[in-house]
């Protein structure tokens, strides 16, 4: 089986999704591998092995529109794909071009993964939606993280018997020999990512006081890029909140996992969480809201504690409760990395993607997979 992977994201939890699933991949079937020029990780792609076309999309807003306007470059990756002869095209994660690349390329069959079926809080672009519903109408398959989405793709026209749930692959990427070790610190919460609205970094913010009541030492790590302007009030009156606001480098991931005691995760909405599979890789437990899919990463009681969005009472009872019992968040963390690594192992993840590549281009069996 010959797949073409089109993954022309930049930056962002995207890169590593699909360069993992790149590699799992590559270990069964032949793999084609089409990447932005200005992707971050460009490098690591080249030490897979993989064949790659390098596509040069673009830098920045301003940069968006002449550079899709050169349909010399679209037909040029059209020729390339085409002489690789793939059985299926496969989008780990969409882009703003894929509508176009499906266009250029009518007759192969396409698998497509939705990473957010439902545009978050703050983030409702009429651009994107517009993409995302037409990517979805050109897809042979579909492929979602979460089966509480399962219901909103088939009210866009997709069949059930073509929708393919499959969660998040782990991301012990970020957690290899080099990792620093935990030392001592003082009990502290995590809120890494994207700095975003449906984030609830609002509530987490107006808790933290409450939780400090009860944890004098209790500190507050804020790490991610974005934003933190509207919370400028909130942060002036807290302290030991320490924000690192800006985008962080791969390999400096592990430096704030190993200070975390507890991930905080109080999304006001979500499809599934990235960052989840990393606090399990570092053996973090995580406290998380019961909204979209993050009921099916977290398990109550047993990976973490789950709370309902925008609830201070509980978010902070919950925070308390884990710094307090460092065994009891020590349990729950164990347990989180087993099952990241057994449930979301990237050759799980894969077997589950290449069945439903398979299905899209009418290849039932072992023997004509792997052909």
């Amino acid at each position: 089986m010959r797949i073409a992977l089109i993954y022309l994201g930049r930056r962002g939890g995207g890169t590593i999704y699909s360069l993992e699933i790149a590699k799992a991949l590559a270990r069964k079937v032949e793999i084609l591998a089409a990447i932005s020029r200005q992707a971050w990780n460009l490098e690591a792609w080249y030490e897979t092995g993989i064949r790659l076309i390098e596509v040069p999309t673009y830098n920045s807003a301003l940069e968006f529109i002449p550079s899709t306007l050169n349909f010399r470059k679209h037909f040029a990756l059209r020729r390339k794909i085409q002489r690789f002869k793939p059985d299926v095209l496969y989008y780990p994660m969409l882009h703003l071009w894929t509508p176009l690349i499906n266009d250029l390329l009518p007759s192969v069959p396409k698998v497509v993964t939705i990473h957010d079926p439902v545009l978050h809080q703050g983030e409702c672009n009429p651009v994107v939606a517009l993409i995302q519903r037409k990517a979805i109408r050109q897809a042979t398959r579909v492929i979602i993280l979460s089966h509480a989405f399962v219901d909103i793709i088939q009210r866009r026209g997709v069949p059930r018997e073509h929708i393919d749930v499959i969660p998040h692959g782990e991301f012990s990427y970020y957690s290899g020999p080099s990792s620093p070790q935990k030392g001592h610190h003082p009990p502290t919460l995590l809120f890494f990512g994207r700095i975003s609205k449906y984030k609830g970094i609002e509530i987490l913010l107006k808790v933290f006081p409450i939780i400090k009541e009860q944890v004098p030492q209790a500190r507050l790590l804020i790490v991610g890029s974005g934003d933190l302007s509207p919370y400028k009030k909130q942060l002036e009156n807290l302290e030991d909140v320490t924000i690192i606001n800006r985008w962080v480098k791969d390999e400096e991931v592990a430096t704030y996992f190993c200070q975390a005691d507890v991930l905080v995760a109080p999304y006001t909405d979500a499809s599934q969480s990235g960052v989840i599979p990393i606090a399990y890789a570092f053996r973090v437990p995580v406290i998380t809201t019961r909204v979209g899919g993050l009921p099916e990463q977290v398990e109550e009681g047993k990976t973490g504690l789950l709370v309902p969005p925008g609830d201070a009472i509980q978010l902070a009872r919950a925070c308390v409760q884990l710094l307090t019992d460092p065994n009891e968040a020590a349990r729950l963390g164990q347990a989180g990395y087993e099952k990241a690594m057994q449930e979301w192992s990237w050759e799980r993840v894969a077997d589950q993607v290449l069945e439903s590549l398979k299905k899209a281009c009418g290849l039932g069996s072992e023997k004509e997979a792997t052909r």
